[in-house]
Formats: C-alpha cells, sequence, structure tokens
C-alpha cells in the first residue's frame, strides 16, 4: 500500500512535459503488388529547370505567377501484372520547405546567390493546368498499371512560381521533394 502511494506521489512530482514527450509516427503498406520506380531514369533524379528571365513571369512580377514549366516521368517497371482491371498508382509527395499558403517548395538554395521569393511548383500533369497543392505527404493520381503490363510511366510538371513578389530577386533556386509509390 505505501509503495503505492510512493508510486502515485512520485508521478505528480513529474514535470507536465514528460507526458507530451514529442512522438514519431511510422507509416507504410503491405501489398500483393511493388514495382521499381524512378524519375527520368533514375531513382533520385534532377529535374532542370530552363533558365527563366524575370520578365517571363509577366510584365510585373505579381505573386502566384509561374514560367518554366518542365515536364518530369515517374515510371514504374517489375511490377506484378494486373489479371482482371488496371491498378491505379498513387504517387505521394512530401515536400521540404513548403510554403503553406501555396502548397509551393520554397527554395532552399544555399548559394552566394539563393532567389527570394521564388519557390517550384509542382503540377498535376505535363501541361502545368492543375498544381499540386503540397500539404505534409500529398497523394496525386495519374500513373495507372494496365492490364497484363509490368510497367507504367506519367508525366508530371514543375515550374517556377512567385512565392512572394514583394521583395522578390533572382537568383538560383533549389527546391526537394521525397515520393513515394501506393498502390492501394
Amino acid at each position: 500500500m505505501n509503495n503505492k502511494i510512493l508510486y502515485l506521489a512520485s508521478l505528480a512530482l513529474l514535470p507536465i512535459s514528460a507526458f507530451s514527450a514529442p512522438t514519431v509516427t511510422f507509416e507504410g503498406e503491405v501489398t500483393t503488388q511493388t514495382c521499381s520506380v524512378n524519375v527520368n531514369g533514375s531513382t533520385n533524379s534532377i529535374v532542370l529547370l530552363p533558365t527563366v528571365s524575370t520578365s517571363d513571369f509577366g510584365t510585373t512580377l505579381t505573386t502566384g505567377q509561374t514560367a518554366g514549366l518542365t515536364p518530369f516521368t515517374i515510371t514504374v517497371s517489375g511490377c506484378a501484372p494486373s489479371t482482371t482491371a488496371a491498378q491505379p498508382i498513387t504517387t505521394k509527395f512530401l515536400g521540404y520547405n513548403v510554403d503553406t499558403a501555396s502548397g509551393v517548395l520554397g527554395n532552399i538554395a544555399t548559394t552566394s546567390t539563393p532567389a527570394s521569393g521564388f519557390g517550384i511548383q509542382l503540377t498535376k500533369d505535363n501541361t502545368g493546368s492543375s498544381a499540386v497543392k503540397l500539404n505534409g505527404l500529398t497523394p496525386v493520381s495519374g500513373l495507372s498499371l494496365a492490364v497484363g503490363q509490368t510497367s507504367a510511366s506519367y508525366e508530371f510538371g514543375a515550374q517556377y512560381y512567385v512565392i512572394n513578389a514583394t521583395g522578390a530577386t533572382p537568383g538560383k533556386v533549389t527546391s526537394v521533394t521525397e515520393y513515394t509509390i501506393s498502390y492501394l
């Protein structure tokens, strides 16, 4: 009995922060399908956007303008072929330094001349007609493995995006996203 009281008393003396420790959540999938995945032919790829002028965004630089749309291809191969129906495959992007208002990848360039006010926007296809608004692990459809096939490809897009026109300055732009594939 005294041990129980001593234990409860010692719990009362612990700081509140001991009960609200940071957490790590692990997520994954167990599925009957797995494929090899690459972007533009490599597992870890660099997508080179063209050099653009600030005038390519328009006469007056405005937040939300885009330029330099560049397609990039995600390919899955070595998949188990589906025998009954096409299998939709979702690409999930997890961006670094994402601007919360626009969902655009922020600039993390560490050169002596990084651009300010610019980022990289991902698009749901190679035409740039529909933006991907990154918010945590963001699922984007597009890939589909046809019946009887063991590989598939899909072209997304990436383009410069004016995050904040006020005080924007030209320079180097570097953005990073992780990606994974979901078969569910």
